[in-house]
């Protein structure tokens, strides 16, 4: 969707500053490594990064309780998605391990059987109950070639709830990944979005219908655990999450006025203005600077739309392309390194993606032919972007190290406002392709697409770069 077109549609929104959602109502998982037990067996066939092992996840042992089973069930199969998403590992289909006795040992394994099925490796797991919460106890074994039965990973897991299993499940996964594959997994991390989910209307418009109320979301990487951070009966727009994934930056239409962008630092402290807007000032679609001290956005402010940079605190206001008023110029994104931004402007007669020094100085344009929108930036040295006709658009990546953009997505539906995986490897995106709009994800070559909403019309996604909270 072109910018324009974004301002024209959206009227001004009513509701307060609420918050319907904070970290403390909805714990993570206090997982603690038990250190001691921890062993890692160097293993070229696991390690190795050509190497993509086939591994096995059987349910694990437990005891008698039931909600202890159910709680390990859970673990078994979330784990599975988390080392299956990342493709480190050939993930053999649960389904297939089902009639193989689960072992309680090393030495009760039936070896034959695993290697009948194609395995390398098998996760055995126990689940032990401390209390209100429960242990997981797991170990990585070679079921294959003559160092088999040999252990190869092996780590203690506490603190796991039975409220938000999953949670200990994406713990371990990330730390599987690391040790194991030296990868940073993103199973830990967040996705926020806009949605019209809770079927609110708008208030406060000079309208009979006013519309689907559009809140702030945050959910788990994969969909899970969607909760809502706003209540304010409005439209909230582009979100973007600080570094250190604490705090979500947004554009928020309050009643009686124009946009403008918020600051929510989702531990119950109350939403603030990041700018004084003026008037008919509209400032929208921020984005952090990598050190979290500055913050980009787009903003008429000056009578022109232009890219706007300022501290966290408020202070330091600055115009970042001053010198363009027949321009519209909006969607700020940074390059890992803090030293550049990158931008969508119409300067050349259609929206195209430019590049320029963090000072505003030294504008190059990055895109040409099919307009773009909406780029970000990835630490993998390449910008993922919206790209073609309206109603009809792509997702494309330009790659500095070629200097080619690539679309990596098919033109089913419209496809649009990519947000990059803090690894690189994964791309989340809003399309139409199954009736309603819904987040997707799709890796960086255009393989593995996966729905990840699927209630009401979800927009605007904004992957965090750390487990923040």
């Amino acid at each position: 969707m072109r910018y324009p077109s974004l301002i024209v549609a959206l009227i001004v929104a009513a509701g307060s500053l609420t918050a319907a959602w904070r970290p403390d109502e909805a714990p993570l998982v206090p997982l603690s490594v038990q250190e001691p037990q921890r062993q890692v067996i160097i293993d070229e066939s696991l390690t190795s990064a050509e190497s993509h092992p086939r591994v096995a996840i059987p349910d694990f042992t437990t005891s008698g309780d039931a909600e202890l089973q159910a709680a390990a069930k859970v673990v078994a199969d979330v784990l599975w998605d988390d080392l299956d998403f990342e493709r480190e590992f050939y993930m053999i289909e649960r389904a297939k391990t089902a009639s193989i006795p689960i072992a309680a040992t090393i030495d009760a394994l039936p070896l034959q059987r695993w290697t009948e099925i194609g395995a390398d490796y098998v996760i055995m797991a126990s689940a032990i109950r401390q209390e209100k919460q429960f242990e997981v106890q797991l170990q990585l074994v070679r079921v294959r070639g003559v160092d088999q039965g040999q252990r190869r990973f092996g780590q203690k897991y506490s603190g796991c709830t039975f409220d938000n299993p999953r949670a200990c499940a994406h713990y371990i996964a990330d730390n599987i990944h690391k040790d194991v594959r030296l990868l940073d997994g993103v199973a830990q991390t967040k996705l926020a979005f806009v949605s019209d989910r809770e079927g609110t209307r708008v208030v406060g418009r000079p309208i009979a219908d006013a519309g689907a109320a559009k809140e702030l979301f945050i959910a788990d990487y994969d969909g899970f655990n969607a909760r809502q951070v706003t209540a304010n009966r409005s439209t909230v727009v582009g979100p973007s999450w600080s570094p250190d994934a604490r705090t979500l930056a947004y554009t928020l239409w309050l009643p009686g006025r124009a946009p403008n962008v918020f600051v929510n630092s989702l531990d119950g402290r109350p939403v603030r203005a990041l700018v004084n807007a003026q008037g008919d000032d509209h400032n929208s679609y921020p984005a952090w600077s990598p050190d979290g001290n500055k913050v980009a956005f787009s903003s008429n402010r000056s009578g022109n739309w232009d890219i706007w940079v300022v501290n966290k605190d408020g202070s330091g206001l600055r115009n970042l392309t001053p010198n363009t008023p027949q321009w519209i110029e909006n969607a700020p994104t940074w390059s890992p390194d803090g030293n550049k931004i990158a931008f969508t402007s119409n300067r050349s007669g259609n929206n195209q993606i430019y590049v320029m020094n963090a000072d505003g100085l030294a504008v190059d344009r990055l895109t040409s032919g099919a307009e773009s929108d909406r780029p970000t930036w990835s630490s993998r040295n390449f910008i993922a972007y919206t790209s073609g006709p309206a109603f009809g658009h792509g997702i494309a990546i330009y790659d500095f190290t070629t200097g080619t953009p690539t679309m990596i997505t098919d033109t089913v539906g419209d496809n649009g406002s990519p947000s990059v995986a803090p690894n690189g490897r994964h791309i989340a995106f809003f399309t139409t392709r199954w009736g309603k709009t819904q987040i997707a994800t799709i890796d960086r070559r255009g393989e593995r697409l996966r729905q990840i909403t699927k209630t009401g019309n979800n927009t605007n996604p904004s992957w965090s770069q750390t487990r923040g909270r």
